[in-house]
């Protein structure tokens, strides 16, 4: 997903907005078929598994499919509301949901946990990216899964104080957004910037809207880096 161009993304106010957006744009991108697809073959029925800035669910719900114990966190009502619209479309009649945010909870609160996971999220928090990610391995969580895009302010620590990076992945992967009609992809990119866009700028984002299979595309695509750590053994006990 294109990142929001402006500091509002830190606020949870952005977020409930937001999700208009994000829903419409699950529709239509496999982004994050391969994180999914690692989680799935990585996680083993029966962890308890905290998932930091859900969403809707998109990593959350197939490892409950699974046998995974699922805590989401997610602090955006418009979120949740996504959250809670896709477990009843998968038939979930509930799902543990910490409403929230990463930097107001105490790592003290999630012990015991298998997995700690988060999916672009890290960078969004008050107290920065670093710091969010610190906070995770104070969890003592057995296992830490890291998904982020990749840009020149983040700059992932391989090396945590009793944990081990088992592997990291970075890939280029398509991020585009399709829209149903060209004042939508307008409404959007106005949302974004917290404004009405001039003409200069509705012509500029017109031109590089391009006409496929009926809907009007956004062309992009993302560096992603996938980190996966574990606890040492010598502290699973």
């Amino acid at each position: 997903m294109e990142r929001a161009i402006c500091k509002r993304a830190t606020s949870v106010e952005f977020w409930d907005g937001y999700a208009k957006w994000y829903g419409l744009w699950l529709e239509h991108t496999g982004y994050h078929h391969r994180i999914i697809e690692t989680l799935t073959t990585m996680v083993e029925s029966g962890w308890r598994v905290l998932d930091i800035g859900a969403g809707n669910g998109i990593l959350a719900l197939p490892l409950y499919a699974i046998g995974c114990d699922i805590t989401a966190l997610e602090p955006s009502i418009g979120m949740r509301t996504l959250l809670y619209q896709e477990a009843y479309r998968r038939g979930i009649e509930s799902i543990e949901i910490d409403k929230r945010k990463w930097e107001e909870a105490s790592s003290y609160d999630f012990k015991n946990f298998d997995l700690i996971m988060t999916c672009n999220t890290f960078h969004l928090t008050r107290i920065g990216f670093n710091g969010a990610l610190k906070k995770a391995f104070q969890t003592k969580a057995r296992q830490v899964f890291l998904a982020t895009e990749l840009c020149p302010e983040i700059k992932v620590k391989w090396e945590y104080e009793d944990y081990t990076l088992l592997f990291s992945k970075c890939y280029e992967t398509d991020c585009s957004f399709a829209y149903h009609y060209i004042d939508e992809a307008i409404e959007h990119m106005a949302f974004k910037r917290g404004r009405a866009l001039c003409a200069d700028e509705i012509s500029n984002l017109k031109n590089r809207l391009v006409f496929e299979d009926d809907h009007f595309w956004m062309k992009d695509t993302a560096q992603v880096g996938m980190f996966w750590w574990e606890r040492n053994d010598k502290n699973k006990s």
